[in-house]
């Protein structure tokens, strides 16, 4: 017998074996995509959001998987870019075949990725994304973050009814919806409990020098400062701020946090009070435990972002077991409506709209370290 014929013959038996195996020794498994921010600006959140998605993962595999069946992960990289973003959505979706999708991590890239999503009818949870509009995109479109209105309002009214403040100016991002819908939340909030809002100024994405906005906005000499903003850009207007003497309380979001913060903004982040999505100082077993294997596996204490990834792993998990498979419609179906998850950031319910009902806390810069000031609970709990 010639050797290529020998070689046919062997290919025929392997393929005869393999599709004699039972089903049980094939091991199906459900792929999902995760899209993050692991490169550019804001490369903190997508490492964060993509180590904590890995953790949960493999607890999950590890646990059985999702009824009898393994989770395989499709990770890739969108830089911060929105273009970026929408073309990793086209490889999840048309080669990779997932199905779903877990991210983006920031509103932009998720407002890119949700039309491609809904259009192919593929279920996609952003973790992180906060922007309002997110969800209105579509019936596929989910989030695990509660929404920009949400923490804008809630800051606000810590502003007025806690720290006693009359008077704010804000500084925020013209170019970047993230930025903008919280600038609206805070100042429609704070305005209706009669706090007045003495001026306001905007720069656009990827500026660096803010001298000639916060100059104006310090001639104002206003009570607090509102800076609704990622950490890249946040930390340097947090320096040249004092820098320049502004003495307002500054008060910021979860852009935020960031172990990059204190580095941008040269430790004037102190005494600054931000609205975050949980905090290490909340008394859970559950968290407590996150956050030991979380620094254990990865050499650092989780951030927001990571307790977010954490969590939008648990939900898609409990919407698959739900839905008993990864049928697009069974699947949207369970996505909004499971709930009683214990998450890091809480116990996690969906709303049918795609938007989880959880807490929120509100944090002060001390000592170098986010210090829990306060926790809202939209239920009560």
């Amino acid at each position: 017998m010639s050797y290529a014929r020998m070689k046919t013959v062997m290919i025929c038996v392997l393929l005869v074996a393999a599709l004699c195996l039972p089903v049980s020794a094939q091991s199906p498994v459900i792929k999902i995509g995760l899209i993050s921010s692991l490169t550019g600006a804001v490369s903190t959140y997508g490492q964060s959001v993509r180590n904590a998605v890995t953790l949960a993962i493999d607890d999950i595999n590890a646990a059985g998987g999702i009824n009898g069946q393994q989770i395989s992960l499709v990770i890739l990289d969108d830089k911060g870019d929105a273009t970026e973003a929408a073309q990793a959505a086209r490889r999840l979706i048309d080669r990779e075949n997932v199905a779903l999708i877990l991210g983006p991590v920031i509103t932009p890239c998720v407002m890119a990725v949700a039309p491609i999503a809904q259009a192919a009818q593929v279920p996609m949870l952003t973790p992180t994304g906060t922007g309002d509009e997110i969800t209105s995109v579509g019936d596929f479109i989910f989030r695990g973050a509660y929404k920009d209105s949400f923490q804008g309002r809630i800051m606000a009214q810590f502003a007025v009814e806690n720290l006693g403040l009359k008077e704010a100016a804000i500084i925020y991002d013209v170019a970047n919806d993230y930025s903008v819908g919280l600038r609206n939340a805070f100042k429609a909030t704070f305005e209706e409990l009669g706090g007045r809002i003495v001026a306001e100024e905007s720069y656009s994405s990827g500026d660096t020098d803010f001298s000639a906005q916060l100059t104006s906005l310090a001639m104002r000499n206003p009570q607090a400062l509102f800076i609704p903003d990622y950490y890249s850009t946040a930390g340097p207007i947090l320096m040249q701020a004092r820098l320049m003497g502004m003495d307002a309380v500054m008060l910021g979001v979860d852009g935020w946090d960031s172990p990059d913060l204190s580095a941008l903004a040269g430790g004037f982040e102190e005494g600054g009070y931000i609205v975050n999505h949980y905090s290490a100082d909340v008394d859970s077993a559950v968290l407590k435990e996150f956050i030991a294997r979380y620094t254990a596996a990865f050499g650092q204490a989780p951030d927001a972002l990571a307790a977010l990834g954490y969590d939008g792993a648990l939900i898609v998990a409990k919407a698959l077991e739900a839905a008993g498979s990864t049928d697009p419609e069974a699947l949207k179906l369970a996505l909004g409506t499971v709930g009683d998850i214990e998450g890091v950031t809480g116990t996690i319910t969906m709303d049918p709209e795609g938007t989880p009902i959880k807490s929120a806390v509100i944090l002060k810069m001390t000592g170098g370290r986010w210090e829990l000031v306060d926790r809202i609970d939209p239920l009560g709990r």
